[in-house]
């Protein structure tokens, strides 16, 4: 090798070199809004006043309230009915009636949370979704503990500055019995 092709070379190492030590230097400017491994990730949402958060990988989908959907006799007050979404009857359930609280009022920000359990879908009515959260893992609350219907789905806490944040299992709801005799009896 000449003479100037070691000089080029040394030349490009000697830049790579000086990328890498900036890159790293910028590494500490990175904005605290980006995502960090010791993050959770989940869904947020309000549920009979309350603000709670599900894990993104529990909740398929998310979409308005449907245009028709038809109510089927005999069921509970908090089974609304079936909707026809692509193609596919999807039941449509008020989560936070299910829970005890009041109706949901449907408006513009009225949501449904589609869950999938077992190879069957639900539709979820919630009264608003306030988006994607990102949460230290840090600022878990250990063994803390909700109350009422609503801490039967409560599997872990978070507090934050802008309140606690309780962790709503999407999982735990889809197995409860209750959940799953909508029937009158």
């Amino acid at each position: 090798m000449s003479g100037d092709g070691a000089q080029d070379i040394h030349a490009v190492l000697q830049r790579l070199s000086d990328m890498d030590r900036r890159s790293r230097e910028q590494e500490s400017l990175v904005p605290a809004t980006m995502v960090k491994e010791e993050d959770w990730q989940g869904l947020a949402f309000v549920l009979d006043g309350v603000k709670v958060i599900s894990a993104m990988n529990e909740i398929r989908e998310l979409l308005p309230y449907p245009e028709a959907v038809t109510r089927v006799p005999g069921t509970k007050s908090w089974m609304l009915g079936l909707a026809n979404i692509r193609g596919e009857l999807l039941p449509i359930v008020d989560l936070q009636q299910f829970i005890g609280g009041g109706a949901v009022v449907v408006d513009d920000h009225s949501r449904v949370l589609v869950i999938r359990n077992r190879g069957a879908s639900t539709g979820l009515l919630v009264s608003s979704v306030l988006g994607m959260r990102h949460l230290p893992l840090s600022k878990q609350i250990a063994d803390a503990h909700f109350d009422g219907t609503l801490g039967q789905y409560v599997y872990d806490v978070f507090g934050l500055d802008d309140g606690v944040w309780p962790v709503f299992s999407m999982a735990a709801l889809a197995n409860d019995k209750h959940f799953m005799t909508a029937a009158q009896q």
